[in-house]
């Protein structure tokens, strides 16, 4: 996909591609006469080039400025390497917006697709005159292959009369370009990119694809500016296009039949439609659109369900719409440059309103409808105006922003309103499992649904950082919403978030029953002031359930807690003690971090604590006793950092399920530590640990054992041999100082992932589990090599071995094919293998610590991912990568049912990476970071061997050549063998290949079907696929999941 899409102010309607040889003088030029004399203004190429000249820049300039290009594909059209190249533009640009409308001037597409007959014979000269440049060769190939796969015109003597085929031509072109463009907006800023993303997850050009695509976010963020841009460009590559704007407000409004009824109104000009029901408009939709291929856009959805705008991501999960794209705010330069033109009208301002606007732009967080609305109201106004207004938005929010925004927001059921103010008005940028807890204190088991429900309507969003995020006005939204309720009275609020309103509740003690929740973040300066306030101030908040003041510092502790309050959040809590007459039977999270507290203990027995789940002493240096925990059945996670110690375990602990020590002065865990049985995971990360204890490795239940770092640890050998990490299934090592993995480790049988990476002093493995999936090992300098020649071995891998990365250069003699360039490839047909590994030898990592993520091309098209991280890091030497990729990362509904198929294995953020390398003078203009790459593809129990290969099967298939089309590279076998093969064969009587009277989906495939010369190529492979392929069934199914 190109970094840019198409522009709708092109210069050009139509290109014409073509054999000047062929066509010039004949049906080209009589075709450009008609085109011309319809007013269509059309680029020709009217100089003769010498034979093999490459297609230029000004040539390549119009194919981007125009709207279609029209591929006259002659009996001669494949021996010119000029055309080939321009063809090769021509596709890359239709991924931009560009409609290719290819012409068979007579021609079988079939000898086209497959390049048979003078194609097959055009690119096997082109084969021998460009052996050094198999990449060209492979594009060219590619192209031919997938222009014969459009829709196009056939045209053969005899067929019809030449100018009523021209005639037809011209009229689908005069309609397609004579469609009226849809207004977009004045300024359409930082679209470019989000058009590009967009048009990736469509394939405009299929005539057998039902495609539904989904444009979701939240309100004001540009959907339907998109989504209109998206209309414009594709449009044209339709027989008929519908936006149909406000679907929620309309259907809201006149129902689903009002809606039903504009669709055979817009799409075939059809007025005065009476429906008397919904379901008899779906049926109507049906008949009547049954045979067209028709592009729908329904904008802004909420109830009923081709292209959706929506701010719920739920209703496209609902109605199965996979493809799904989630649209991002404005960066700063675009914020900025949008605010400008919409302001001032033009691109430059004076410097004076610099530092306003940037203001602005910080409010309003990119999204485009604040700046907007903002520019619009304050359009021609001085500096002063700007600055009073912006201060005047940042306490009270446009009411034509919260217009737009409150939409979602009165959809909610009304708990969820609360919870979604409750995150407004609290914790937003919290930790994620932080919110989970507190709001599980409130409202249940039901937080679960609510906050799902507030993540589909793009209201909240789950940060990379796993933090609880929202968009700033989208806040400002909540917290107006609360602020009105008693805009005069704090007091009377349920929620009580500003520091100046908690203040003055505190410090004249006018609280209610009604508050429920006190949540502030004091700011941290040098001359902060000591909070003076009535210590019996939470006696009138009998109904407080979340009392949190972070950083503030007050005069003095309370003295009463209400009974019902279920989580305390109190940082630098004044007392050395809770209040004596609080009882905690309904707290849930207890943190009192940098505090006075000396101890934490109730009158009565502990079981008060019962509901307790979080407890949290972090650098309370004056603590010196903590209670027996030992009988609290929901404690899951005890935390004190900061301490030198680590306190004995009194009792037996099955709920504490996670422990990360990281960065503590901590040398050694006593031997109480045991008692914690249901410990899972156990993280000690650049911690002075020297000596871990055998129990501790041999706990029950752990299953990740993270020792980072930790410098001066070694192994301590002792009685317990292989019982140690006997359960462990991921043990991280890295950045240790042993010089040796002990032979016990072959016996750890459920020991999956195995990370050693940064342990330069390492030497020897003297063994391997046997269940081992991943491998990291890099930096490991000192690593002997019969200790490398270990993960070399075929059976690692074919037992389950996923993703091995070591130092080392050495290439596997079992690889079915490597290469020493940047990319590695294969052909199948029918199932893509399931066993796929590949290798990469350079030295580079990411930096995520996972294996290089290659892109996976099928017939040049690049497939979805899951994971698209590319950010590298260069590493000393050079490193073996040895990995399955998951098939989960490709979408392989792009690959053609019993046709070959190439698929291409290429590394090319690597060589973005070494570009990047190169300019930074890191690495000379000679070098390349790619050592060398492979593929090996494992034998399945009943695969063919006859459905993969190495070498392109098109080269094999002409006549003229003496070798079977059915000859295939045996799995798993050597090249060499491969070559004995190939001339066992060489003498065998080349079978005889049918010219085929219409292009079908695909060449024979059986050795029955080429002897058959007189019967041509159109049987569907399946029934299923022969209804697939049929318009009627494609709109049917589609407008029933749409509408019913």
């Amino acid at each position: 996909m190109a970094a840019k899409t198409r522009s709708l102010a092109s210069i050009y309607d139509v290109f014409l591609s073509f054999r000047g040889l062929d066509t010039r003088h004949g049906f080209t030029g009589n075709l450009y006469k008609a085109l011309d004399d319809r007013g269509i203004y059309t680029s020709i190429d009217d100089q003769e080039l010498p034979r093999g000249d490459e297609i230029t820049p000004a040539l390549s300039k119009a194919i981007q400025e125009s709207r279609i290009a029209i591929t006259v594909l002659s009996q001669n059209y494949a021996s010119s390497s000029f055309c080939l190249d321009e063809l090769v533009t021509i596709l890359h640009c239709k991924s931009e917006g560009l409609l290719v409308i290819p012409v068979f001037y007579k021609v079988d597409p079939s000898d086209v697709r497959h390049q048979k007959g003078s194609y097959g014979e055009a690119m096997a000269k082109h084969q021998k005159r460009f052996k050094a440049k198999k990449e060209k060769l492979q594009k060219w190939r590619m192209a031919l292959k997938q222009v014969a796969d459009l829709s196009g015109y056939h045209f053969e003597d005899g067929d019809a009369y030449e100018y009523k085929f021209i005639g037809s031509i011209v009229e689908e072109v005069s309609r397609k370009i004579n469609r009226t463009s849809l207004h977009i907006a004045d300024y359409p800023v930082g679209l470019e990119s989000q058009v590009t993303e967009v048009m990736k997850l469509l394939d405009v050009g299929s005539d057998d694809l039902v495609q539904i695509i989904g444009i979701h976010g939240m309100g004001g963020l540009g959907k339907t500016t998109l989504a209109l841009e998206v209309y414009n460009l594709i449009a044209l590559h339709f027989d008929e296009s519908c936006f149909l704007q406000n679907v929620r407000e309309e259907s809201n409004k006149h129902g689903l039949k009002h809606l039903q009824s504009i669709l055979p109104s817009k799409l075939l000009g059809e007025k005065d439609i009476t429906l008397t029901s919904w379901q008899e408009g779906a049926s109507t939709i049906q008949h009547r659109l049954q045979r067209k291929k028709v592009l729908l856009i329904l904008d802004d959805v909420d109830k009923h369900e081709v292209i959706i705008t929506t701010r719920d991501k739920h209703l496209l999960k609902y109605h199965e719409v996979e493809r799904t794209y989630e649209v991002k705010v404005l960066n700063q330069n675009d914020a900025l440059q949008l605010l400008t033109w919409k302001a001032f009208k033009r691109e430059k301002i004076h410097p004076s309103y610099e530092e306003v606007l940037n203001g602005v732009v910080a409010y309003a967080s990119g999204l485009p409808l604040a700046l907007e609305i903002i520019g619009s109201n304050l359009f021609d106004k001085t500096v002063a105006e700007w600055e009073s207004a912006v201060e005047y938005y940042k306490r009270i929010p446009s009411h034509e922003i919260l217009k737009i925004l409150n939409v979602s927001f009165d959809a909610l059921e009304e708990e969820q309103k609360n919870v979604f103010l409750d995150i407004a008005c609290c914790f937003k940028g919290y930790k994620w499992t932080e919110v989970d807890d507190i709001l599980r204190a409130l409202y249940g088991n039901c937080k679960k649904h609510h906050i799902g429900v507030l993540v589909e309507k793009s209201l909240i969003k789950r940060s990379w950082c796993d933090t609880v995020e929202m968009h700033d006005l989208i806040q400002d939204m909540g917290r107006e919403i609360e602020r009105q309720r008693s805009p005069e009275e704090p007091g009377k609020c349920k929620r009580l978030l500003s520091p100046k309103d908690i203040i003055q509740v505190l410090k004249h003690n006018t609280g209610t029953s009604k508050i429920e929740i006190i949540c502030v973040d004091f700011s941290i300066s040098d001359k902060e002031e000591t909070v003076e306030w009535n210590e019996n101030a939470f006696m009138k908040m009998e109904n407080l359930k979340i009392l949190i003041i972070r950083n503030g510092k007050f005069s003095k502790g309370p003295s009463y807690f209400p009974e019902g309050l279920r989580v305390l959040e109190w940082h630098r809590y004044p007392s050395n003690c809770l209040p004596s007459n609080f009882d905690p039977m309904n707290l849930v999270i207890c943190k009192l971090p940098n505090s006075s507290i000396k101890s934490f203990e109730f009158h009565g027995p502990s079981k008060k604590l019962g509901h307790l789940t979080v407890l949290n002493f972090d650098q309370c240096e004056f603590l010196t006793k903590i209670p027996d925990v030992s009988d609290l059945a929901n404690l899951r996670e005890l935390s004190f950092e900061g301490l030198d110690y680590f306190p004995e375990i009194l009792g037996e602990m099955e709920n504490i399920k996670s422990l990360e020590l990281d960065g503590l002065p901590i040398k050694e865990l006593p031997f109480s530590f045991q008692n914690l049985i249901g410990l899972q995971l156990l993280s000690l990360w650049s911690c002075g640990i020297v000596q871990l204890r055998c129990s501790l490795a041999m706990m029950p239940n752990l299953f990740r054992f993270q020792i980072k770092n930790c410098n001066r640890w070694q192994w301590v050998e002792s009685e317990g041999g292989s019982k140690r990490f006997a359960r462990v299934g991921y043990l991280d090592l890295s950045g240790n100082n042993f010089t040796i993995l002990p032979e016990f480790f072959k016996e750890l049988k459920f020991l999956r992932a195995l990370m050693v990476s940064d342990c330069e002093h390492l030497q020897e493995i003297r063994g391997l589990p046997p269940n081992l999936c991943y491998f990291h090992a890099r930096n490991c300098a000192s690593l002997t090599s019969s200790s490398k020649s270990m993960f070399l071995n075929q059976e690692l891998y074919e037992a389950g071995g996923t993703e091995f990365v070591f130092p080392g250069t050495r290439i596997p003699e079992w690889l079915d094919q490597q290469s020493s360039g940047h990319s590695s490839s294969f052909w199948f047909r029918n199932k893509f293998p399931s066993k796929l590994l590949c290798l990469l030898i350079a030295p580079v990592s990411d930096d995520l610590q996972t294996f290089v993520i290659p892109k996976v091309f099928i017939d040049g098209k690049i497939l979805n991912y899951l994971l698209d991280y590319e950010s590298y890091s260069m590493l000393k030497l050079d490193h073996t990568h040895i990995f399955r990729p998951s098939r989960s990362l490709f979408a392989l509904e792009v690959a053609r049912e019993k046709e070959w198929n190439h698929v291409e294995v290429r590394y090319q953020s690597v060589l973005d990476y070494e570009k990047q390398k190169r300019k930074e003078g890191v690495l000379d203009l000679e070098s390349s970071l790619i050592k060398a790459t492979g593929i090996h593809i494992f034998r399945e129990e009943g695969s063919m061997e006859e459905d993969i290969r190495f070498d392109d099967p098109y080269l094999s298939s002409s006549a003229s050549e003496s070798r079977s089309l059915l000859q295939t590279i045996a799995l798993g076998t050597r090249k060499r063998c491969h070559l004995t093969l190939c001339q066992a064969r060489r003498n065998q009587q080349a079978l005889p290949v049918p010219r085929l009277a219409r292009a079908g989906k695909g060449p024979s495939r059986t050795l029955t079907a080429l002897q058959e010369a007189t019967v041509p190529d159109l049987k569907p492979r399946s029934r299923a696929e022969a209804q697939r392929c049929q318009p009627p069934y494609i709109l049917r199914q589609f407008l029933y999941n749409l509408l019913c």
